[in-house]
């Protein structure tokens, strides 16, 4: 295939994209150790504790999803001091590095440490320095040798003016917290106190004041931090950075960005059974006449067409392929109602995004753009080539107005266009459904309406979990942490059928009554059918196995006994006078044995 290189085309991978990430995903988590972290209110969790449970919850998160990213944890205000820096009231509790079973279970173990515990420990000492602190998270992430594409540090604090009537520690902090945004670190904070106010310090520490805002304080409008953490720390990467033109000279840049793809298991690593190292696969091409490596250049790439083999070169083959310039080129507008029908799915439509950062002023044209085409209910359609040497799609850029939560300010719809992948001519499919002449009846169709209104659900994908997924990483969950037994999962896709029959069983009965005759059993099998011309139990004889043509002393020399059947294995035994008896392999063993003491 000329794009068979292209995961886009056909088969399992239509939804799976690949690409390369350029770095890993970091987080630094710092945490007040002061005493009212360690106090709980109305029976609930500790402020410390529901820290600690979320960042052990998002590491079991992470272990699955994106093993490669670095975390690490700072305790600060503690008596003990442990950083490269030999900074003081600074405790680096887990070194910037992967999560491990070690550091799970030590975040597993910490759940539900109250202050005396902690106190014991570590110490407290409130006559810390922040701009201490935000150095030894600088230096975590500078010390590493892992190339980071996201920094982000979320600083947990109860104090919201630690520095008051002390001007000198108030410059070093924001002089500190200057370094941390010229290396690119997102620096966050977040309190569980109720009266905290960010304007009267951590303003001029926080990445980006303006989101503050009128929401004092982040944690209180939210219940589940774990979800929190995992929507700031989780970086959307784009797939792809491509040109976006709407016309001769008009250009501007945009990421693309994945919005669904398939969960899958991780695949299974191949280990040496004497070393117990990874093994590693390499595939060399070998010319069958002379058994002489083929080196790259030495391939060429065929297509049988009419029954005639032609033969490209790699040059060939490159040229073939450029057909569109990469990217995204605009053909025209139509009305949405007209250009996106249900039956156009073709797969998982996907969403764009200005980049600034190549093409400046792209934030600008794409926002006129999508301004219009929501004014004037219109998609785009265009031409779509994601990579070079892809095969072109024909796409319709659908534009989505961003939505802003009333309550916590946060956005719940980013503005942008989805890409929804229109068909050829060549992959409509005209299907000739025979007509019958079995038609519901009027009362029927109002007895199926009433049932259909009565089993009605709001559907969210979110609520679903996979649950063979869950299933295979709970068990993988309790080996590595030595649990006794996995933690029991919920499937969520196991119809309540006793919620069903309390709220639609009346509906469903009456539906049965009119539609199925009496008696009517679903659980019942069916029949089975005796084929014709049969009077009874048909009789199969066994075909007994050629052996003749076989030379079994060849098949031994060569070690090609594990090609031959079981069945043909037995025949040779008995041929042989051989006694075997057991697996494939005890009878291999068996006919080995008796023909190299021949």
């Amino acid at each position: 295939m000329i794009y068979s290189d292209d995961e886009l085309d056909t088969g399992e991978n239509e939804n799976q994209e690949s690409y390369t990430i350029s770095g890993r995903d970091s987080v630094v988590f710092a945490i007040d150790c002061c005493k009212e972290m360690f106090e709980s209110c109305n029976d609930e969790e500790s402020p410390f504790s529901c820290v600690i449970t979320a960042i052990h919850d998002m590491y079991l998160n992470k272990i699955i999803t994106s093993d490669k990213d670095l975390h690490g944890i700072i305790f600060f205000g503690t008596e003990k001091s442990k950083n490269s820096s030999d900074l003081s009231n600074i405790y680096v509790w887990q070194n910037f590095d992967v999560p491990c079973v070690e550091s799970i279970m030590q975040l597993r173990q910490s759940q539900e440490t109250d202050w005396n515990t902690f106190n014991t420990e570590y110490g407290s000492k409130p006559d810390h320095q922040i701009s201490d602190v935000l150095w030894a998270c600088l230096n975590m992430f500078s010390g590493t040798t892992y190339k980071l594409s996201s920094k982000t540090l979320l600083l947990f604090t109860w104090n919201d003016d630690p520095h008051f009537g002390n001007n000198n520690a108030r410059k070093r902090a924001k002089a500190k917290a200057g370094d941390l945004h010229e290396h690119d670190i997102d620096v966050q904070v977040l309190s569980f106190n109720s009266n905290f106010k960010h304007e009267k310090f951590y303003k001029d520490i926080v990445s980006d004041p303006t989101t503050i805002g009128d929401m004092a304080n982040p944690l209180n409008s939210i219940m589940n931090l774990y979800s929190y953490l995992m929507r700031k720390c989780s970086k959307q990467r784009a797939l792809t950075r491509i040109p976006f033109r709407l016309a001769k000279g008009v250009e501007m840049s945009v990421g693309v960005y994945t919005i669904a793809r398939r969960a899958t298991k991780a695949s299974a690593v191949l280990l040496d059974s004497e070393t117990n190292k990874q093994a590693h696969l390499h595939t060399n091409y070998v010319d069958t006449n002379t058994a002489e490596i083929l080196m790259p250049s030495d391939i060429k790439l065929l297509q049988t067409w009419a029954g005639q083999d032609i033969v490209f070169e790699k040059e060939e083959v490159e040229n073939i392929k450029k057909i569109e310039k990469l990217g995204l080129t605009v053909l025209g507008f139509k009305s949405r109602n007209k250009a996106i029908k249900l039956w156009y799915h073709v797969r998982t439509a996907q969403f764009i995004y200005p980049d600034d950062s190549t093409v400046k002023g792209s934030n600008t044209l794409f926002t006129a753009l999508l301004t219009k085409c929501l004014e004037k209910d219109v998609v785009a359609i265009c031409c779509y080539v994601p990579r070079a040497n892809s095969a072109p799609k024909m796409v319709a850029l659908l534009p989505q107005k961003e939505e802003i939560d009333d309550k916590t300010s946060e956005q719940i719809k980013p503005p942008g266009f989805y890409v929804i992948f229109l068909p050829y001519a060549d992959d409509i499919r005209k299907v000739d459904i025979n007509k019958t002449n079995t038609r519901a009846t009027d009362e029927q169709v109002a007895a199926a309406e009433a049932m259909i209104k009565r089993l009605r659900f709001t559907y969210d994908p979110d609520n679903f979990d996979n649950p063979a997924l869950q299933t295979h990483y709970k068990n993988l969950e309790a080996m590595a942490l030595e649990k006794d037994e996995p933690d029991p999962i919920e499937d969520h896709t196991i119809p309540d059928f006793e919620r069903i029959t309390r709220k639609a069983g009346a509906q469903i009965q009456a539906f049965k009554d009119l539609v199925f005759s009496p008696g009517y059993d679903p659980t019942q099998k069916p029949l089975t059918k005796r084929k014709a011309g049969g009077t009874g139990d048909a009789v199969v004889k066994k075909v007994k196995p050629e052996t003749s043509q076989i030379n079994v002393q060849e098949c031994v020399t060569d070690n090609k006994l594990g090609k031959l059947t079981v069945q043909v294995l037995k025949e040779i035994c008995k041929e042989h006078n051989i006694q075997a008896s057991g697996k494939k392999a005890d009878i291999i063993a068996a006919i080995s044995d008796h023909f190299q003491g021949l």
